[in-house]
């Protein structure tokens, strides 16, 4: 392993100086060797450790041995840091480009990704595992999630056709009209950044240029939902956009009642100052079903209307809408990041800026 220590300096050294590219060479034919599980048939690797032990032999001869093993112990981790290390830039950039985040398990660690907030790993990770005693686990779950990205790149080099993911009863951000292009947002009513998009959307008119729609997804974290009431938001949302199904086959031309729910959410405070949605986040359950329940009042829902709309989130029609839309999310999108944006003809992780949503066209 020295060699190989030894090469990777000489390279170093030798893009600074001219005089150290005369051993280049040897130095990687003895690489070369011991990376093919080849003997070096050099004396490179010897020069390297003579001239590393020289000045101990001249004073103290009987360390020579004991500090030559310690230069092929050393060697050896530093040439698997090395490995390792390239092994976690390669796993990065990877994870990068697939779901713009450089650490699947953990999107908001990553200083490189979008402002988002993450879907955590649900399974334990590398070394947590490793602490556990599960070092099988540790190493087959990591190549496995390795794996999985490399199986989803083809996926993000494609067109995306935001269409293909609405769902069947789906609304639209100031009602649907005819000829635009159809943009999904994956949103969770939780997740600040989702509320900051909204009013990106806003601000760049891209609800103008576009039929908005979303898929509600609460993350889910170890012990429960990762925002308190998210869930619930999501089964009013789906239970509106039933009702609004049943009513009339037209409901979409219009703006329907979850969008005020969102808009009331995302874009308003609560009388003790604080944005609703962190209201909405340490409300009771309770609580925050009679505040939606009195947003569908205000945007003009009977009382006859909002009794149906909550028999409806109770519904197995509503059930398997919520989990058809989580199916779609983890399994065909497949983001680790919310909110993500089909958009363009591309998946946008994160929060999207308002120059880029303008871009979009």
């Amino acid at each position: 392993m020295v060699c190989i220590v030894a090469f990777f300096v000489v390279l170093v050294l030798s893009a600074v100086s001219a005089k150290y590219r005369k051993l280049l060479g040897k130095a990687w034919g003895c690489t070369w060797r011991r990376v093919t599980l080849r003997p070096c048939d050099t004396t490179f690797r010897d020069d390297v450790k003579n001239s590393m032990l020289a000045p101990l032999a001249v004073r103290a001869p009987r360390l020579v041995r004991p500090a030559s093993i310690a230069i092929e112990v050393v060697a050896w981790l530093m040439v698997l840091s090395l490995i390792v290390s390239l092994y976690l830039l390669g796993r990065s950039g990877l994870n990068l480009v697939v779901y713009g985040t450089c650490d699947k398990q953990n999107a908001q660690a990553c200083s490189l990704a979008a402002q988002a907030c993450s879907i955590d790993a649900i399974e334990p990770g590398f070394w947590e595992s490793i602490g556990e005693g599960d070092v099988l686990g540790a190493f087959g779950r990591e190549f496995a999630s390795v794996g999985d990205t490399i199986a989803t790149l083809p996926s993000r080099l494609r067109t995306w056709d935001a269409a293909d993911y609405a769902s069947v009863d789906a609304t639209y951000l100031g009602g649907r009209v005819d000829g635009r292009p159809t943009a999904v947002e994956v949103l969770d009513p939780g997740c600040r950044f989702c509320a900051q998009l909204f009013r990106n959307m806003r601000d760049a008119g891209f609800d103008r240029s576009h039929n908005v729609t979303y898929l509600a997804y609460p993350i889910r974290g170890g012990y429960g939902d990762k925002f308190v009431n998210s869930q619930l938001v999501a089964t009013y949302l789906t239970a509106v956009r039933a009702f609004e199904a049943q009513r009339s086959a037209t409901a979409t031309a219009h703006e329907t009642g979850d969008w005020y729910i969102l808009e009331q959410l995302f874009t308003t405070d609560a009388d003790d100052g604080r944005s609703m949605q962190d209201w909405m986040n340490t409300a009771t359950a309770d609580a925050a079903a009679a505040r939606l329940q009195q947003w569908l009042s205000e945007d003009g829902y009977t009382p006859a209307d909002i009794a149906h709309i909550v028999a409806l989130t109770g519904s197995p029609e509503v059930a398997a809408s919520l989990a058809h839309t989580r199916d779609v999310v983890e399994n065909e999108i497949r983001t680790v990041s919310i909110p993500a944006l089909i958009a363009g003809g591309g998946l946008h992780a994160g929060l999207v800026g308002v120059d880029t949503l303008r871009g979009l066209g």
